[in-house]
């Protein structure tokens, strides 16, 4: 049997809410590292 049927309305709450705040803080990662990179390459020309 798999076990997402045991979980309870609460916890799949708390799931997407940490799968959300992940993907922002992935988006906000990438995005500076990305304005970084350009940065850098701006810089060398």
């Amino acid at each position: 049997m798999s076990n997402s049927l045991w979980i309870t309305p609460e916890e799949k709450f708390r799931l997407k809410k940490r799968k959300k705040t992940i993907l922002y803080f992935s988006i906000m990662v990438g995005t500076v590292l990305l304005s970084a990179l350009v940065t850098i390459l701006a810089n060398k020309i």
